[in-house]
């Protein structure tokens, strides 16, 4: 008993401390081991789903409010859809709106334009053909469509210029500049304000726009500067200044030898009285351009001028044989054989250049009846009506013609194309015709009208001492 006793003991005890042992080492795995999830997550379905079981109303009840909500939340997205399709097709709308007042104001600026342009190429072409008034109806048009384009005003200015319209045209070269977008643009104005100017007789204005067109340039022109530059000596030939246009036109010489440059400078030489320089650029001239007459008939007169006469008779023969047969050369041909002392070749190249068209021959045929050893004034003086009546801008045609009335004693009439040769302030002629307009209403008996004149030109040529005794002259006669 004893023995079976302490055995089973034994077994016990060592029972217990197997026992024990895994015990512990359940509870060391138990501690190291993380807890399952699955195990939970099982659990929580289970508990749920005899929740579930337990209690059917509820769900019910949750089914019912889930749907609610989601039947809400849809019906918001159905509402927040529709509000920005709204706001899309008017958006759309607004764009469609805005694109169509694009193309409608595009089309009309388009159209305008167009049509402006239209009328501003037919007022050129009739500016060309020298119908002014219709040249400028047309730039006023175009102005109308377009008034942002600063030629449409500049080109009506020219116009206006040629109509004498002086006033109007300095209103619409001052609307050119304020519309001039570019300095290139504005240069263009001035130039065409300098030429109006110019056509004026206001020198010193005209002098100013050229000098504002060249913007202070001295060297490195441009084509268009150089065509300044032109218009700039013109000018200053008719002031008087010859010897400032002498320079001007050095600056064209400088910049671009040209046949005409050379020529013009070397009229401009003839003037001043420096007749070495005057041949020596004439006949370069000749060298660069053998074709033109004017450059021949200069150098004859700077030729003459040095009393050089065999060396200028050799000049003329040399322009005769240019030949030509249209109306220009015809006239130049005409002058040289009057020149010559051919004055039946002269007659008759001069009325053929008449049968052609030719303006001009009309004021050669009046100074070669004029010229002739029985001067035959009457026939001249329907020549001079004839060309004065296309070209009246001739300071030196209203002299001729004055001079050819004075001849017939019609001193009334002289007087009448003596003033409107002086109204054309040409500088070169200007003391000239002046003092012949004094004279012809001297002769008419106008004693008031003369007083008049000789103040106004005693003005301008104060050292003239013969003209301040026949003012005094005058002055007896009115008592």
């Amino acid at each position: 008993m004893d023995k079976k006793r302490q055995v089973r003991h034994r077994f016990d005890d060592s029972d217990r401390e197997q026992m024990n042992k895994k015990k512990k080492v359940r509870s060391g795995e138990m501690q190291t081991q993380p807890r399952r999830k699955v195990k939970k997550t099982n659990i929580s379905s289970k508990s749920t789903s005899q929740n579930r079981r337990r209690h059917p109303e509820d769900e019910t009840e949750r089914r019912v409010q889930r749907k609610t909500v989601e039947g809400q939340h849809s019906k918001g997205k159905r509402r927040r859809k529709r509000r920005r399709r709204r706001r899309h097709v008017f958006a759309r709308l607004i764009q469609i709106v805005l694109i169509l007042a694009l193309i409608g104001v595009l089309y009309f600026v388009i159209s305008n334009f167009s049509e402006a342009n239209k009328l501003n190429k037919k007022g050129l072409e009739a500016y060309n053909s020298t119908e002014y008034e219709v040249a400028n109806e047309y730039f006023s048009k175009a102005i109308e469509k377009d008034g942002t384009n600063y030629e449409y005003y500049l080109n009506k200015g020219m116009a206006l210029s040629e109509l004498k319209l002086y006033a109007d045209a300095m209103i619409s070269f001052d609307q050119a500049l304020e519309t001039a977008k570019t300095e290139s643009e504005k240069q263009l104005v001035y130039r065409a304000k300098g030429i109006s100017l110019l056509y004026q007789g206001s020198y010193d204005e005209s002098l100013e726009a050229f000098d504002t067109a060249l913007n202070g340039k001295e060297s490195r022109y441009s084509d268009t500067e150089i065509d300044i530059l032109y218009y700039k000596a013109e000018m200053l030939d008719k002031a008087g200044r010859y010897v400032d246009s002498v320079l001007v036109y050095t600056q064209i010489v400088d910049e671009k030898e040209s046949a005409d440059a050379y020529m013009l400078r070397g009229m401009e030489y003839v003037k001043v009285g420096d007749y070495p320089s005057a041949e020596s650029d004439l006949r370069t001239a000749i060298k660069k351009d053998k074709k033109n007459y004017d450059i021949y008939l200069s150098l004859y007169q700077a030729l003459t001028s040095q009393k050089k006469h065999e060396d200028a008779k050799v000049v003329l023969e040399e322009a005769l044989k240019l030949g030509g047969s249209k109306g220009e050369a015809l006239v130049n041909q005409g002058k040289i054989h009057m020149k010559l002392g051919n004055f039946d070749m002269a007659d008759e190249k001069l009325k053929k250049a008449l049968d052609k068209g030719e303006v001009r021959a009309n004021l050669a045929l009046a100074e070669l009846e004029m010229a002739k050893s029985v001067p035959d004034y009457t026939t001249a003086t329907n020549y001079f009506e004839a060309y004065l009546a296309e070209i009246t801008n001739d300071a030196e045609a209203y002299n001729k013609y004055g001079l050819c009335l004075m001849e017939m004693k019609k001193y009334e009439k002289a007087e009448e194309i003596f003033t409107k040769g002086v109204a054309l302030n040409d500088r070169l002629m200007d003391r000239s015709i002046s003092k012949n307009q004094v004279s012809a209403a001297e002769h008419a008996g106008h004693w008031a009208n003369a007083l008049e004149y000789i103040e106004i030109y005693l003005q301008k040529y104060s050292d003239d001492a013969a003209a301040i005794k026949e003012k005094e002259f005058i002055q007896t006669r009115i008592r």
